[in-house]
């Protein structure tokens, strides 16, 4: 552990001035540079322990919190160190068993019940930046209204040569409104995940990865949690304040049954000769036929418990022949 403590000191420093760097840019290095922040603890966890992936988000706070302000560390402890690395100790999470044959056998933390937990932090973290906005409605429309009073008061190439007409800015101040809260948990659960994903494939490149590489076509959710996804669409509905907070939460959850439905499609396909093109095909309806799409593929997630579909034969997750049912 005294070894690897300067490669987690390392880590944390390289996260926390992708941070610093983030924060005094312009918007296109925020959105990369803050897209990226987690990804030097995500490596340091998964190639050598969730210990390391903690000391490397403590870092990033007392780095940050030196040279910034304590704000600015704990929004980085909070947003980015302490998910990831909670995250990393249950992905690593593991115990042994005795099998029927007598043999031990290790099982491993389920990834999907991970990934269930990182869609309800996302609906927490979405409720945090509403509060930091305020708590009413009115409040946070108003600061709404003025980011985009500050962005009609630039020259941006705007569609058709000229600004918005005023009904069309009432709309979509609105708009904006009532999709803060999706937005940011949208915004948060990719970038965990997808930082989470790249940190563990990197680990296990490196051949550092304790884990086995997990069967992601065969990634389940909790049995109850389409039960948390329909109370949260329906608290959605709620008028004012209360329908803001469950609409980060209901999009967290429907990202994480979005990733489980892709998972379901790329079982089903597996051996089907045309899988490249299918799988292209549904990509590109996902990207460009956005909600519908999204919707159908989730569909697929929430139908799937009492309807099965995925064979462990796909996949790798059973490497033997299937037994003969003729």
């Amino acid at each position: 552990m005294q070894s690897r403590f300067p490669i987690a000191v390392g880590a944390g420093l390289v996260s926390g001035l992708l941070f610093l760097a983030a924060a005094t840019g312009q918007m296109a290095s925020l959105m990369t540079l803050v897209f990226l922040a987690p990804l030097p603890i995500a490596i340091a966890g998964f190639s050598w322990g969730w210990i390391l992936a903690a000391i490397a988000s403590l870092t990033a706070f007392g780095f940050l919190t030196l040279v910034g302000s304590i704000t600015a560390g704990l929004f980085h402890l909070c947003l980015f160190g302490l998910p990831a690395t909670v995250a990393i100790y249950y992905l690593l999470l593991n115990r042994e068993y005795n099998t029927p044959s007598g043999a031990i056998d290790v099982e491993w933390y389920p990834v999907g019940r991970v990934l269930f937990g990182l869609a309800i932090v996302s609906g927490l973290v979405a409720t945090a930046a509403l509060f930091a906005l305020g708590t009413t409605t009115s409040q946070i429309e108003a600061h709404v209204t003025t980011v985009v009073n500050r962005m009609l008061s630039t020259d941006l190439p705007w569609p058709g040569g000229k600004k918005p007409e005023p009904d069309q800015i009432d709309g979509l101040i609105k708009l904006l409104t009532v999709s803060f809260a999706a937005a940011i948990a949208m915004a948060w659960m990719w970038l965990i995940v997808f930082n989470l994903w790249v940190g563990a494939k990197v680990a296990r490149t490196s051949g550092l990865l304790s884990r086995p590489w997990p069967h992601v076509s065969l990634v389940a959710l909790p049995r109850w949690a389409g039960l948390a996804l329909a109370a949260a669409m329906g608290l959605s509905f709620v008028d004012d304040y209360p329908g803001l907070v469950a609409s980060g939460f209901a999009t967290g959850l429907f990202l994480a049954f979005l990733l489980v439905g892709l998972a379901i499609i790329h079982n089903v396909t597996w051996k089907n000769p045309l899988r490249p093109l299918l799988l292209f095909a549904l990509y590109a309806f996902v990207i460009f036929f956005n909600p519908l799409s999204t919707m159908a593929v989730a569909t697929v997630a929430l139908i799937e418990p009492f309807l099965p579909m995925r064979n462990p034969y796909n996949g790798g997750l059973i490497t033997r022949d299937p037994p003969d049912t003729t």
